[in-house]
């Protein structure tokens, strides 16, 4: 199953956003472990759901990242379009080469 790479970026950011807002919030608190965290630490720590989007919003809008940027699909086509003339190129001098 194909993933979306947009999608893949958000959930790489989120986990280490995650990971980061667990440290900080324990160190800040003096809580020992994120198991002894109440409420409202863990409303802090959901800060990284939305932190997280904002890489992945910032490469979406960047036209010129070839991942996934706004106009990556309209880029993959025309590369599908120039790969397909290439290889029957291609195929046609070999084709010469065998006469």
């Amino acid at each position: 199953m194909k993933i979306n790479p947009a999608i893949e970026s958000y959930v790489r950011n989120l986990l280490g956003q995650v990971v980061a807002a667990v440290m900080i919030v324990t160190q800040s608190s003096g809580i020992a472990s994120p198991l002894a965290f109440g409420a409202s630490e863990w409303f802090l720590v959901a800060n990284a759901l939305w932190a997280s989007l904002i890489p992945t919003v910032l490469r979406w809008a960047n036209k010129k990242d070839p991942a996934f940027g706004r106009v990556a699909s309209a880029a993959a086509a025309e590369l599908s379009v120039k790969l397909a003339e290439e290889a029957r190129k291609a195929s046609a001098k070999e084709v010469a080469k065998g006469k």
